[in-house]
């Protein structure tokens, strides 16, 4: 199961880490239009016998947003016009970037406590 992306960061200079911290919260502005969702492509089949995707061609493709928001709940939106598949999936995209951004702040953070180094970047 993939849960974050492991930045190697043992062998990182203080210097670098703090240098790469100032470059994240600089980059990071949490974009008004993320999505914390999935871009789903599917394709179907109706159930009538004697429709072609009986025989292995499925309608589609159809484009959903799925978002798991509590255990049990989940949302299922169909994105029917391009204008709404490119914002969903720009919404997404946009969200795994920022969520990645952050775990990589997260990780400079706990690296830096580690060291002994305090957080806000004063000289002890």
């Amino acid at each position: 199961m993939y849960v974050a992306k492991i930045y190697k960061l043992r062998r990182t200079s203080t210097l670098a880490l703090r240098q790469r911290k100032v470059a994240l919260l600089r980059q990071l502005s949490v974009p008004a239009d993320l999505l914390r969702a999935s871009y789903v492509e599917r394709f179907t089949t109706c159930g009538k016998p004697n429709c072609v995707c009986v025989r292995g061609q499925r309608h589609g493709p159809f484009y959903y947003l799925t978002a798991n928001l509590a255990p049990g709940h989940i949302t299922k939106l169909l994105l029917k016009t391009a204008d709404q598949q490119q914002a969903a999936e720009h919404g997404v995209r946009g969200y795994q970037d920022h969520w990645e951004h952050l775990e990589q702040l997260s990780q400079i953070n706990a690296e830096l406590l580690r060291r002994g180094e305090p957080l806000d970047g004063s000289v002890r």
